[in-house]
């Protein structure tokens, strides 16, 4: 049989007595470390000193033992297994050691009750162990989760929904008070006062994501408002909760913290952003104002001198004397030189400001600004019009003919494309722009440059009216920048419509 290690303390007059049980303790494969002690001073100074299994004690006096041990042993070590060996089997002997705490009282003269005796009482021990052991485990973790909640920025509760729709909080954390200014037992006096609490205007939201949790049994991801008692202080806050079903009814484990220091930075970064886009906006009409006036500038003013400077050249060019040829090349010359400028202040007053833009809309100016792009480039490049007459905006006109310019400068400069496609589009509630070529394409590295201001200044121009920029590119697969913008953008405050308050 395998051993089995064994701890005893007996208290026993006889040492005969002890080593008889030994013996039979042997037989069943246990190897027994042990103690003799025969009065109440050894007992006392053997119980502490070792870790024991089980305590053997006789029940024959006049010798020490008896109930006077079974005393002591219980006031000392409670839980210690505590058996009876006695040469004596009067009946009431044995009620009176079973009523007094004993586990079992066992005759010294047949002893085969033993070893079954011990084994039961060491696995009752043993389970008396594990039990003490998991209370304090138990009362250890509650101690942490109480501080771990206790010390939570936020509240900790649970929701339960009775099967009647009524509700209930079986638990509220200390952080009631902090977050919602009441006790956490006020809370609990009265469940009707949570959603009291909860802003109206966000109340609905809340209730549909608990009614759909509760049917689902899917977690509750929520963001809203509350207003305090009584002071009614609006604070922002996020609610997570995780549903399980109980027999009476869905229990909810919740937490909610405080936002609402997040939620104004949240609102000043986008008064910030808000600011920047008017800036831009404001930036490009102050462009488009200088480009127009200098457009102006250029095609009267300087057209007109160079118009004057040419018409007095052909007047010298009549007066003077045939049979000076050189003189004759020099203003032949000059009249080039003339021309040549002229056609580049015109260049210079399109690019600054096509006048087909402003008489005869933006359908014409592109169709202008494509030609312009194939003689200028040499890169084929074909215009779709789906709608002849579009009409939009000026500002929006404007915005569209500068992005095409930007988009065909960015392909002339980087795409190393042979083919370009441009596409304009009239529908009911947008007006499009699509250009594609078939250049070497863009990659992530190319669209996060830190220069690089082209696409930036596009979605710019598109955000200042509410649209969209979409943007197609795989390297070696060519790029398809698709813009669109509202009808409605025309007349529209989007500065004012992105303005967000908290409260």
């Amino acid at each position: 049989m395998p051993e089995s290690k064994l701890r005893i303390l007996f208290v026993e007059a006889s040492e005969d007595d002890v080593q008889q049980v030994l013996s039979k303790l042997g037989e069943h494969g246990f190897q027994a470390e042990h103690q003799r002690v025969d009065s109440a001073d050894s007992l006392k100074t053997a119980l502490p000193a070792k870790d024991w299994d089980i305590v053997l004690c006789s029940y024959n006096p006049p010798a020490y033992g008896g109930l006077e041990a079974l005393a002591l042993v219980k006031t000392l070590n409670a839980e210690l297994p505590f058996l009876f060996l006695s040469h004596n089997l009067r009946e009431e002997n044995i009620i009176q050691a079973i009523q007094a705490g004993a586990g079992d009282y066992i005759y010294k003269g047949n002893l085969n009750r033993l070893v079954p005796a011990i084994d039961h009482y060491l696995r009752e021990a043993a389970v008396r162990r594990e039990n003490r052991q998991m209370l304090i485990d138990l009362k250890e973790n509650q101690a942490r989760l109480h501080g771990l909640i206790s010390n939570l920025p936020g509240l900790a509760f649970q929701i339960l929904l009775n099967e009647d729709n009524t509700f209930a909080f079986p638990y509220v954390s200390e952080g009631c008070q902090t977050l919602f200014s009441i006790p956490a037992t006020e809370l609990q006096n009265d469940p009707s006062l949570y959603f009291r609490l909860l802003y109206p205007d966000d109340l609905p939201s809340y209730q549909k994501a608990m009614q759909q949790s509760a049917a689902s049994l899917g977690q509750i991801y929520w963001e809203g408002r509350i207003r305090t008692m009584p002071d009614e202080t609006i604070k922002w806050v996020n609610l997570r909760c995780s549903p399980r079903k109980l027999p009476q009814g869905t229990q909810w484990e919740c937490v909610m913290f405080d936002i609402t220091e997040r939620k104004q930075a949240e609102i000043e970064i986008l008064r910030s952003q808000e600011q920047l886009r008017e800036l831009s906006a404001h930036i490009q009409d102050v462009r488009e104002e200088e480009r127009l006036a200098l457009a102006r500038e250029v095609h009267d003013d300087m057209g007109s001198m160079l118009t004057a400077i040419k018409l007095d050249l052909a007047w010298l060019s009549t007066r003077i004397k045939s049979d000076e040829p050189s003189i004759q090349e020099k203003i032949r010359g000059v009249e080039e030189l003339v021309s040549k400028c002229a056609a580049a202040a015109g260049n210079i007053s399109r690019n600054l400001r096509p006048s087909a833009l402003d008489s005869f809309g933006i359908v014409a100016a592109i169709e202008i600004e494509v030609n312009e792009f194939t003689q200028r480039t040499g890169i084929s490049c074909t215009l779709n019009i789906t709608d002849e007459e579009v009409q939009v905006d000026q500002n929006i006109s404007i915005s569209l003919f500068r992005i095409l310019q930007e988009t065909l400068n960015n392909i002339m400069k980087h795409a190393q494309a042979s083919k370009v496609k441009v596409s304009i589009a009239n529908h009911k509630n947008i007006v499009s722009l699509t250009v594609s070529d078939n250049g070497r394409g863009l990659n992530s590295q190319d669209r996060l440059k830190p220069r690089s201001f082209g696409l930036r200044g596009i979605q710019e121009r598109v955000a200042r009216f509410g649209g969209e920029v979409k943007v197609s590119s795989n390297p070696g697969k060519g790029t398809t920048i698709s813009v669109s913008i509202p009808h409605a953008a025309a007349g529209t405050d989007f500065e004012q419509m992105h303005q967000q308050t908290l409260f």
